[in-house]
């Protein structure tokens, strides 16, 4: 399902055909083109430059990479949902570190006195966001 959701692609998609399937296709793009495979509605016109820097890149990278280990044809081959949890959960802290630190940076740029507080943007962010 989480390669449906960044492609937005079905499994039953007309482009797979014969030994093409959802799974395959992505695989065939992990790493370096995923962005051929990737919704392009996931994207702001600024994400194309410097693509390959950019922490949406990264996150959607390790998403595919999930997908890709939940979608192996053999059961025994996949990570427990338990274990998909935990990388889920172990990205979103990054992100939110890194999103922390970006306004931090911003903040003190601007030399912002009366800018918001870091802490409570964050708490607010962390008691309203879901994965």
């Amino acid at each position: 399902m989480l390669l449906e959701m960044l492609t937005r692609k079905r499994p039953t998609n007309n482009m797979f055909i014969r030994d093409l399937n959802l799974h395959k296709w992505v695989s065939l793009a992990f790493p370096n083109k995923v962005k051929e495979v990737i919704d392009n509605n996931l994207f702001s016109a600024q994400d194309g430059v410097g693509f390959e820097e950019n922490n949406i890149h990264n996150c959607l990278l390790a998403l595919l990479q999930v997908g890709l280990l939940c979608s192996k044809d053999s059961p025994d081959e996949r990570p427990t949902m338990r274990d998909v949890v935990i990388v889920l959960e172990n990205l979103k802290e990054d992100l939110m570190a890194k999103a922390i630190a970006t306004r931090r940076s911003i903040s003190n740029l601007l030399g912002h006195t009366n800018a918001p507080n870091i802490n409570s943007i964050t708490s607010n962010d962390q008691n309203s966001s879901t994965f």
